[in-house]
């Protein structure tokens, strides 16, 4: 396996690896595919503006994502996880667990992760668990009036 961050100019990828995710799991994003299949490449570059993206490759195949986000208004130190996804063959080997290890050496001034979750999936919060990551305490609902929620879980990276 390999690891990799992404730069601006990789951004089809990204839209690549972010579309099969959507497709794959749809329930788990509160995205939709036909919306983020109408993102165009400006839309893309500007997501890299804000986002770091990485990606873990096997046999150069991508078969891991996560982006880390600069929350505005949230302090430097502490970062989102957004756009987590593995490719079902690949679950379960530690492709997660190496994804976010290779986040942590590239943002190693970032001391706090965090990840809103839907409150029904619970095979992810299970992962995140496992991973170090724990309830804060905080909620959200959806914006799209569906009664959903969001909880947001943190983990604190070794210092």
């Amino acid at each position: 396996m390999e690891l990799a961050t992404l730069d601006a100019d990789d951004w089809p990828i990204a839209r690549e690896v972010r579309l099969r995710a959507l497709k794959d799991s749809p329930s788990a994003y509160i995205s939709e595919y036909e919306d983020e299949v109408a993102v165009g490449e400006d839309g893309w570059r500007e997501r890299f503006t804000r986002m770091r993206w990485i990606v873990a490759r096997h046999q150069a195949r991508v078969i891991g994502l996560a982006s880390s986000v600069r929350v505005d208004g949230r302090p430097p130190y502490e970062r989102h996880v957004e756009s987590v996804w593995v490719d079902p063959r690949h679950r379960r080997t530690g492709i997660l667990r190496a994804i976010f290890g290779h986040l942590t050496e590239v943002e190693p001034d970032v001391t706090e992760w965090r990840v809103w979750v839907l409150d029904t999936n619970f095979v992810a919060r299970e992962v995140y668990e496992r991973l170090g990551f724990s309830p804060t305490g905080e909620w959200q609902p959806l914006a799209d009036g569906s009664g959903r929620l969001e909880i947001r879980l943190r983990f604190d990276a070794p210092r």
